[in-house]
């Protein structure tokens, strides 16, 4: 029965992360591209430059932290670690469907419901 009640949480848990980290998350520049010294425009500034002045945040934040944990979550969340983490939430021990029907074929449910009528002193 545990399962039936816990396998939501890590799709809401990938729901709220990719929410909150919005678009940046899938598409955000490459580690190349924050490293490169290559020149662009008029001004003289490098792709590196332009990468770290429009993609900063919180002072105090080094735009490497926060690519960082964007790529973390790009992977919790669609990348090679979501299919151990997802999918096997889902679907490890047996998906859960496959688990309700042998509750509902196994269980003796009416059983278990009168069961506890009997315990509570309901009389049918």
């Amino acid at each position: 029965m545990c399962k039936q009640n816990v396998t939501r949480f890590p799709y809401e848990i990938v729901r709220l992360a990719e929410d909150i980290a919005g678009g940046l998350m899938v598409t955000m520049p490459s580690q190349k591209d924050f490293e490169s010294d290559t020149v662009v425009g008029n001004n003289g500034e490098t792709i590196s430059e332009i990468c770290n002045k429009y993609f900063a945040a919180h002072e105090g934040v080094s735009t490497e932290d926060r690519q960082r944990v964007m790529r973390f979550l790009e992977n919790m969340c669609l990348g090679a670690a979501a299919v151990g983490y997802r999918t096997e939430s889902m679907h490890g021990a047996g998906s859960p469907q496959a688990q309700r029907i042998m509750i509902a074929r196994q269980g003796n449910i009416q059983g278990k419901k009168q069961f506890a009528k009997d315990i509570s002193g309901i009389k049918d």
